[in-house]
């Protein structure tokens, strides 16, 4: 490989490569990194010269590494975790920005936020600058330790949080009671009665990353007091891995975003229904629905109007996510 063509590789094609190497579909990038779909042709196009190799498969699916791509991938993913840590310290060092923040959030609906944060910030003429992370069992002490800003979680998750005591504020968003059910647009269980006894019939794919990892989600939860056999397959919190795992199998998802379940829609391959709502109410009539929270260092002095600004903006992201 010639100097030359390495000198024509930018952080842009690599934060791609990384991100299809992740997701392994270039809807999902384009949406994710708010970016063109023939950019991310033409960064991959680039990237495939500066290395004289292929780097993806095409599949029906998406794209899929090969095994050189496997071998860039921990590189590329190193370069650009540096590259972010440029940007903080460029962002922080710059007169015109006056804040940084670091937020995390689930996996499942990170994607959502930063275009709907940065065009407020934009609108608004905010001097801040946002990275959006997915919410991680690190990421609790990080928020105490001041390298997270704040973090969006549900109550899974909070008992974690609630270890901190004082240390950490929560601020309530709202309730997820609602159930959307995902799964193949062939899938037999569309042609029956939904009701959480028919789809505990069929393999399912859990969603929640739960803390500890032995908790059960609530449909797991119910399944067992109600004594009925559930083949959980595998668990996915990547949005992309789930849409294409439930693409290419006989199993189905419960989830209560509305937002993946929306996006679901579009995918040729996958079909959606919002369940009835009194197949909700019988799921959580012995557990709590899950709720999303805002979780964030307990301020030693006067709180800091930017972090109340976000704050705000979040919430009007989660209404919309829900």
């Amino acid at each position: 490989m010639h100097i030359n063509e390495m000198d024509n590789l930018d952080i842009l094609s690599l934060k791609i490569l990384v991100a299809l190497y992740e997701n392994k579909s270039a809807t999902y990038v384009s949406k994710a990194l708010d970016i063109s779909a023939p950019k991310i042709s033409r960064s991959l196009k680039n990237l495939r010269e500066v290395f004289g190799d292929d780097l993806f498969i095409r599949k029906k699916y998406g794209l899929f590494p090969n095994e050189f791509a496997t071998h860039l991938y921990p590189i590329a993913k190193a370069t650009v975790e540096c590259s972010a840590k440029f940007n903080k310290v460029v962002a922080a060092n710059a007169c015109q920005v006056k804040s940084h923040v670091e937020i995390a959030a689930p996996g499942l609906i990170a994607y959502a936020f930063p275009k709907a944060l940065m065009y407020a910030i934009k609108e608004e003429q905010k001097q801040m600058h946002i990275n959006i992370m997915p919410w991680s069992v690190h990421t609790t002490k990080d928020i105490v330790n001041g390298d997270v800003t704040l973090g969006v979680c549900c109550n899974k998750s909070k008992a974690n949080v609630d270890e901190y005591g004082d240390k950490l504020t929560t601020i309530t968003l709202q309730p997820m009671d609602k159930l959307y059910l995902i799964a193949s647009c062939h899938h037999p269980i569309f042609k029956r009665e939904i009701t959480l006894e028919t789809i505990a019939e069929y393999p399912y794919v859990n969603t929640e990353l739960e803390m500890p990892s032995t908790r059960l989600c609530p449909f797991q939860q119910y399944c067992l007091e109600h004594g009925i056999a559930l083949n959980t397959e595998i668990t996915i919190t990547s949005i992309s891995s789930l849409f294409e795992y439930l693409s290419e199998s006989q199993s189905l998802s419960l989830l209560p975003y509305k937002i993946v379940f929306e996006m679901a829609a579009d995918i040729a391959e996958l079909h959606t229904c919002q369940l009835a709502q009194t197949e909700a109410e019988r799921l959580y009539a012995n557990t709590q629905a899950p709720t999303l929270f805002i979780v964030h260092k307990t301020p030693t002095s006067q709180p800091n109007p930017d972090l109340i600004w976000i704050e705000d903006k979040i919430k009007q992201v989660v209404d919309r996510i829900m």
